[in-house]
């Protein structure tokens, strides 16, 4: 044998080794978890599953499978990358592919629809469709304006967790919520989360009505511009007298609600005639924009990170009574901080004011529950839309899903495809330095090297 067929003999051997090598390699990380093998390197963290999901397929004992229906070719990766995370989380949860091209048979016999995903437990009997529109959201009116689509959001953790609690669980709720008094509307952030968490909202008019319904679990009172009826009045007194639940959103009015006010003082609250001010926590050099104090130990604070900040505008005022009637105690989990005001036309009052608390009342058989939001911005569709990273939406799920013993706080907000850009708000001496003094040192530095060069 010849030394260059020798040479050629090991080449050979060598170069089918590597091959091997990166087949076998290849087939080893096809195997492994979608987070190993993509990591999450987009700037909001929309691959991310969070706790609330982790939690959620923990505790799964149904059998899940998601269909990814579509053309594969023409679907988003970010979708299927970030669907296959739960297949890697639960060994319930399987996902599968469903080409629409080539199987519209099948398409048609999961009774699905093109580009979306399918959520399904055979055990429950249940499906739930998601579109993709609705996991990567679009500005509609940057493409009507410039005729650019424009992405704004990724909602796939919201929309795919809550799809699974609701096909894995038989439990649905009903939330009356009162009209009749200029309450204000439910923003759509606020419907869908309370969607993705199985309650459904249904308008109640108690002076048309004459009652509150039988199947009532929750009551729900979102900033009335006027005052409750007597008989209204005399039904919500009686309603959480008998075990009820009632949320309120009293916010700051200049009109006088004493029948609404004695609702809430007979659990242990004053809602005091003003505005709510504070001269330590505020936003942007205004005081009526308050970062309120979030208390610990509180069904309504749970999950709620200590690091991240609730805003309030424009805040009416709670106080507690000091004698608190018999079988009442009162939780506040939000606050202003010992800076706080109460501010009225005629004068300013220092203090701790509540801007919301949990009252129960305990009776012969159970207790009844009065959760009271000092205002209605906490829920604000703009303000929230605005600052994303707010902790507003979780307080008032937790205030809800608080008051139902088998409903869990699976609404996750969606999570922002907007490109954010570093800045500076107040440069003073940080600005000097990087504008003008390294800049400047740098110059110099360089200069002096150019000259030492130059005489070389």
């Amino acid at each position: 044998m010849t030394r260059k067929l020798k040479k050629g003999g090991y080449t050979a051997i060598l170069s089918v080794i590597v091959i091997a090598a990166v087949i076998i390699l290849n087939m080893i990380v096809g195997r492994l978890p979608e987070k190993v093998r993509q990591w999450d390197m987009s700037s909001s963290q929309i691959y991310t599953l969070g706790g609330t999901t982790s939690d959620l397929l923990k505790a799964l004992d149904k059998d899940v499978t998601i269909y990814v229906v579509g053309d594969p070719a023409n679907v988003d990766k970010r979708i299927t990358s970030f669907v296959k995370r739960y297949g890697d989380l639960s060994g319930h949860i399987k996902v599968e592919t469903v080409d629409s091209v080539l199987h519209p048979e099948q398409v048609k016999k999961l009774n699905a629809t093109d580009s979306t995903l399918l959520v399904s437990c055979e055990a429950t009997n249940k499906t739930q469709s998601i579109p993709f529109n609705d996991i990567i959201k679009m500005d509609e009116s940057s493409y009507y304006y410039y005729g650019q689509a424009k992405e704004t959001e990724f909602d796939g953790e919201g929309q795919l967790t809550g799809a699974i609690s609701h096909v894995t669980s038989d439990v649905s709720k009903t939330i009356y919520v009162t009209e009749g008094h200029g309450e204000a509307e439910f923003g759509k952030t606020v419907t869908d989360m309370l969607g993705k968490s199985n309650l459904t909202v249904t308008s109640i008019n108690l002076l048309k009505d004459g009652k509150i319904p039988e199947d009532c679990e929750l009551l729900l009172i979102n900033a009335p511009a006027s005052d409750l009826a007597n008989d209204e009045k005399t039904m919500v007194s009686d309603y959480l007298d008998k075990g009820g639940h009632v949320l309120i959103f009293a916010g700051y009015s200049e009109k006088e609600r004493p029948n609404l006010t004695s609702v809430i003082s007979a659990y242990g609250l004053n809602l005091e005639n003003g505005m709510a001010a504070d001269t330590k926590n505020f936003y942007q050099n205004n005081p009526y924009y308050i970062f309120p104090t979030i208390e610990s130990g509180s069904e309504v604070t749970n999950g709620v990170d200590t690091k991240s900040a609730a805003l309030v505008l424009q805040s009416g005022a709670l106080t507690q009574i000091q004698n608190l009637p018999e079988g009442i105690s009162v939780t506040p989990f939000m606050q202003t901080s010992d800076g706080g005001m109460l501010v009225t036309p005629d004068a300013q009052k220092k203090g701790t004011y509540i801007l919301g608390a949990v009252s129960e009342k305990k009776l012969d058989t159970g207790s009844a529950r009065l959760t009271v939001f000092s205002t209605p911005s906490l829920i604000d569709e703009s303000l929230n839309t605005s600052f994303t990273n707010l902790s507003n939406l979780t307080l008032f799920m937790n205030a809800v899903t608080s008051n139902f013993e088998d409903v869990a706080n699976v609404s996750i907000p969606s999570k922002s495809l907007e490109v954010t850009y570093n800045t500076v708000t107040h440069g003073g001496m940080w600005g000097i330095l990087f504008i003008l003094v390294i800049p400047a040192a740098a110059l110099c530095c360089g200069l002096m090297i150019w000259l030492k060069r130059r005489r070389l």
